[in-house]
């Protein structure tokens, strides 16, 4: 695998230009580019709906730092916390995004769950683009793998490398998932008229992959009961979407369209 994508020296010095970051430009790119052109399709202009976005990634990417920095934190506090590397937790990331989502419904009165529908397909495949990066890196590695079905990281740079070879690549295995997810619900975040039923089924779809594909995880990760961190959230997931399923599917009549539809729709700018 390639953990460092380039090396370059600029003004005398080495400077390190890492896979996994250029890949995380990338999938942040995407899932914003996916998001914007739904925002469209239900009336919102691009020029303006960008802030939404940019604001939901500044709470997903802190969201995710902050998992990771307290899920290590025994870690961290041993090795000194500058010294111990970053993490980005996927779960923490998708509760800074719906927090972010709750914060622009009461600050500029949209609509929590119409919102959620249409960045969903964006988020989801840039869930899955960051994975490539993983893989490249060497993080969220698997198990160790028996058969034939199993890669090898040889680069002494990422993670990966220090366990018995060949491990299963879980990290392609949940981009293919979630790339493949996240362009499947653009049809639903298009068309459907009921209100957070796209969400709903990213929800549900997304818990159970996670929670199954841990089983084949064996990087670090924190256990309660047996359970990893990843499928604890993944069951209070999966339990949320249920819910909102069942309340939204069946009691509530279809949506109108944004009211973007066929006219301007102003926004703020975030200031």
């Amino acid at each position: 695998m390639h953990p460092v994508l380039v090396k370059i020296f600029w003004m005398g010095k080495e400077v390190v230009i890492g896979t996994y970051g250029v890949m995380m430009i990338a999938a942040l790119a995407a899932g914003t580019l996916l998001s914007l052109a739904v925002a469209r399709h239900h009336g919102y202009r691009p020029s303006e709906f960008i802030n939404y976005c940019l604001l939901i990634i500044a709470a997903a990417v802190g969201g995710a730092l902050l998992a990771g920095f307290i899920l290590f934190l025994p870690e961290r506090a041993a090795a000194g916390y500058i010294d111990y590397p970053l993490a980005l937790v996927n779960w923490g990331g998708i509760i800074g995004g719906l927090a972010a989502l709750v914060y622009i419904q009461y600050k500029w009165r949209e609509s929590f769950l119409r919102l959620a529908d249409i960045i969903t397909p964006g988020y989801v495949t840039g869930l899955g683009i960051g994975r490539i990066g993983c893989f490249f890196a060497g993080c969220c590695y698997g198990i160790h793998a028996s058969s034939g079905f199993g890669i090898s990281f040889t680069d002494p740079v990422a993670p990966a490398s220090a366990m018995a070879q060949p491990l299963v690549p879980t990290q392609l295995i949940s981009a293919a998932f979630l790339i493949s997810a996240g362009l499947i619900l653009v049809h639903p975040a298009l068309r459907s008229r009921r209100a957070g039923f796209t969400f709903s089924v990213s929800a549900i779809l997304y818990s159970l992959f996670r929670f199954t594909i841990e089983f084949w995880r064996d990087d670090p990760r924190v256990f309660f009961l047996g359970l990893s961190d990843g499928q604890i959230f993944s069951i209070v997931y999966f339990l949320a979407g249920i819910g909102l399923m069942m309340y939204f599917v069946r009691t509530s009549p279809p949506a109108p369209l944004s009211p973007g539809r066929g006219g301007k729709r102003r926004i703020l700018f975030i200031a």
